[in-house]
């Protein structure tokens, strides 16, 4: 009968798993050793929201073709929108034809670009990025969200998608591409900074829901496209802070996409008007009626000044610009209930909005 040595092998198997181990080890020590070896030659691989330069240039192509530059002649000058803002016009806004646009509609030569890029121009001209030049007519434009849309007319022409810049979370990488200084289709990348950002200037007009980011915008980038990666537009710059580093902001494509058939339709878009002068209080949320303007809905209301706003339609109010974005989304004539607190006691009043006059 055999004899067999139990201790040798218990020695074998033993032996067998510490090889296994150490083949192991040396693998994911090379596989690792591989993989810090590719990052440090490439260091800049992978962004801080995990953009490759692959999805980058991706994301460029689909939409370079459809960045136009915008030339025009004898135009009023940017101060005829938002004069003052951050410190002067000229710091903001450059002077018409040194801007951009985007042709988000190949078929019926829709191209987009800001109000005050075409504001009082005689002549209009878009430059395709092959250099082709077409005649430009201003089907209408809008001070308030500086939008304005051009047509022109020619075959086979590129377009850009609209995407969602309510999706876009804070934070995602974003790409600039415009023709700062005439420097055509120029790309830039940054991230999404803020979104719902307010600019205004000493006696003018607020421009709402703008979003802000670090791309570099320069002048002749007004109109241009600010991409997400997938290369879809998502906002158009339209105005800087000069005497900042990477402060730049956009009109929102969800804003654009609301306002772009009634330019076209109409020529003009139409802003339901309530009648107040209203600011932020300091010491609680809300809105604050400073002044109630006479013969406006909100006069014959009954609003007060003094008298806090704390909801719309039921929708909580927390802010001045909670006020502006609710009613932006209405319509001249759409009924609207305003809960206000006054003397320490909640009420409610309803009213009908009106048409805000072109004047005010």
């Amino acid at each position: 009968m055999p004899v067999y040595d139990v201790s040798d092998r218990r020695g074998r198997a033993l032996a067998a798993v510490l090889v296994v181990i150490v083949l192991v080890v040396i693998a994911v020590t090379a596989v690792t050793w591989r993989m810090v070896r590719e990052r440090g030659a490439r260091p800049y691989r992978l962004g801080a929201a995990g953009a490759l330069p692959e999805d980058i240039s991706r994301a460029v192509a689909r939409v370079a073709p459809a960045v136009v530059r915008i030339d025009t002649t004898a135009g009023a000058g940017p101060g005829a929108l938002l004069p003052g803002l951050f410190g002067g016009p000229q710091d903001l806004f450059p002077h018409p034809g040194q801007g951009s646009g985007v042709i988000v509609n190949g078929r019926h030569g829709y191209v987009l670009t800001n109000a005050h890029v075409v504001a009082g121009a005689r002549a209009i001209w878009v430059v395709l990025p092959s250099g082709r030049s077409l005649r430009g007519r201003l089907l209408g434009a809008d001070v308030v969200t500086d939008i304005a849309v051009v047509q022109i007319r020619g075959r086979n022409l590129p377009e850009a998608e609209l995407g969602s810049s309510e999706a876009l979370a804070v934070g995602s990488w974003v790409i600039a591409v415009g023709n700062p200084f005439g420097l055509e289709n120029t790309v830039t990348t940054g991230v999404l900074s803020a979104k719902g950002r307010t600019i205004a200037g000493e006696g003018a007009s607020a421009v709402t829901d703008l979003l802000q980011t670090d791309a570099a915008i320069n002048a002749g980038n007004s109109g241009g496209a600010l991409i997400d990666l997938r290369g879809q537009v998502v906002g158009m710059p339209t105005a800087i802070v000069p005497y900042a580093k990477g402060i730049g902001f956009a009109v929102a494509s969800d804003t654009v996409k609301a306002v772009l058939p009634e330019l076209v339709r109409a020529g003009k878009v139409s802003y339901p008007w309530l009648g107040i002068a209203y600011g932020t209080p300091r010491t609680q949320p809300g809105a604050v009626v400073e002044r109630v303007l006479p013969h406006t809905p909100a006069a014959r209301a009954g609003l007060r000044q003094g008298d806090l706003i704390v909801a719309l339609d039921g929708r909580a109010v927390r802010r001045r610009e909670d006020v502006a974005r609710i009613i932006r989304a209405k319509r001249p004539g759409d009924k609207l209930t305003i809960t206000i607190r006054r003397e320490g006691e909640d009420r409610k009043i309803g009213l009908r909005l009106a048409e805000m006059a072109r004047e005010r």
